[in-house]
């Protein structure tokens, strides 16, 4: 447990969470060996979390070789027509087999985002044409998921796999990282059909609120992020549509755990324990987790920038500084009784980040965080980097 200093806030432990990062560059425990099918993504919450400590202190020939470890995973496309990245070199078989070496929509997005945070100017290596017709691909064009992705292009260059609002805001960073909203109508040449998106982004939007995977699922938080972010980063305007952004609001602002301790203790409910108290859960009667944290947080804040206001951010920040954060190896678990994971780590800090920009509670290491961008999930140091320094 955490030292709690006055305002009952403990500290952010920056040199611990710094170290954990840099460990998990280099080596992760033997437990968590099948995650090395995500090593773009696990590469992004290391690079990404020490980028919002402010510790992405990198030598340039440091940045040099991380970018070039990074293109490794670029798929050759024999026909030359599209440009994406595999998620793992695992998946980099004989040239005979190509069944699992398939062109994947989130690898690409973290390639992206990871050489970004490598000040690597993608701009000049990749070409977005190529880029935006393999997401383009991506997209259903007809039937009851109509505007939808599948996260992958299968060995005949067919969209394959789940459909999820997952691949929808990776479909749309994708398209914002290759500045493609930027050029004229008429030069995007690949572009997704963007109506379509948001049409079936709307169409998860349930009875309370909430997004689901489709309109008969159950509400989840993270899914909510994910159709609010792929609508802000496609220019949606949230204000013409009072009536379901009120209601998601309310959704949202009800995941936060903050019920009164002596009456659920009298009642014996099942889905409180008193550490959750100011973490956020993903659904209804389910525990606290660190990752809604962001997921709830970041939702409110990108519907209105003025959204924090309806929660209790100091609470918040309490439950994830005194009952998430490791304090003997660094990082965050998922819960107080959980082992620090990369995901949960970076998401802690991006929530850190979220509640800094609303308010200032001055606990030790707040004056560390860096500023974040809630739709891209990014430093706004990188955003501003991305603007000035990515030219196609």
């Amino acid at each position: 447990m955490n030292i709690i200093e006055d305002g009952g806030i403990g500290p952010l432990l920056v040199e611990k969470h710094e170290k954990y990062f840099r460990l998990c560059m280099q080596s992760l425990p033997s437990k968590a060996q099948s995650e090395d099918s995500n090593r773009l993504s696990i590469i992004y919450f290391c690079l990404h979390g020490l980028d919002i400590l402010g510790k992405l202190d990198l030598t340039e020939i440091e940045k040099k070789d991380y970018a070039a470890h990074v293109y490794a995973h670029q798929i050759v496309d024999p026909s030359g027509e599209i440009q994406s990245f595999r998620p793992s070199q695992t998946f980099k078989l004989t040239t005979r087999e190509k069944n699992y070496d398939l062109p994947n929509l989130s690898a690409t997005f973290f390639a992206l985002v990871n050489l970004l945070a490598l000040e690597s100017d993608y701009s000049k290596e990749l070409d977005r044409h190529k880029i935006m017709k393999f997401v383009s691909k991506c997209q259903v064009t007809s039937g009851p998921n109509k505007g939808a992705f599948k996260p992958v292009l299968d060995k005949n260059s067919d969209p394959f796999g789940e459909i999820d609002l997952r691949h929808c805001y990776i479909a749309a960073g994708i398209r914002k990282l290759c500045k493609y909203d930027e050029l004229p109508v008429s030069d995007r040449i690949n572009d997704i059909n963007e109506q379509d998106l948001i049409s079936f982004v709307l169409k998860q939007v349930n009875f309370n609120g909430g997004f689901s995977s489709n309109k008969f699922t159950e509400s989840h938080s993270g899914l909510t992020f994910c159709g609010i972010a792929t609508l802000r980063l496609l220019e949606y305007d949230f204000t013409k549509h009072a009536l379901w952004v009120d209601i998601t609001r309310n959704w949202l602002v009800h995941r936060q755990v903050d019920y009164s301790s002596p009456v659920y203790k009298e009642l014996s409910y099942a889905y409180w324990v008193e550490e959750d108290t100011g973490g956020f859960n993903g659904r209804e009667n389910k525990f606290s987790d660190t990752c809604y944290s962001w997921w709830c947080s970041a939702s409110l804040k990108l519907l209105d920038s003025n959204g924090l206001h309806l929660i209790n951010t100091k609470q918040s920040i309490q439950y994830l500084l005194n009952e998430t954060q490791n304090s003997l190896l660094g990082g965050f678990g998922k819960d107080c009784e959980s082992f620090p994971d990369p995901f949960h780590s970076f998401l802690g800090l991006s929530s850190l980040s979220l509640y800094k920009s609303f308010q200032k509670y001055n606990y030790r290491g707040e004056e560390c965080i860096q500023e974040i961008d809630e739709a891209l999930v990014i430093t706004k140091r990188l955003r501003e980097f991305f603007n000035s320094h990515i030219q196609f």
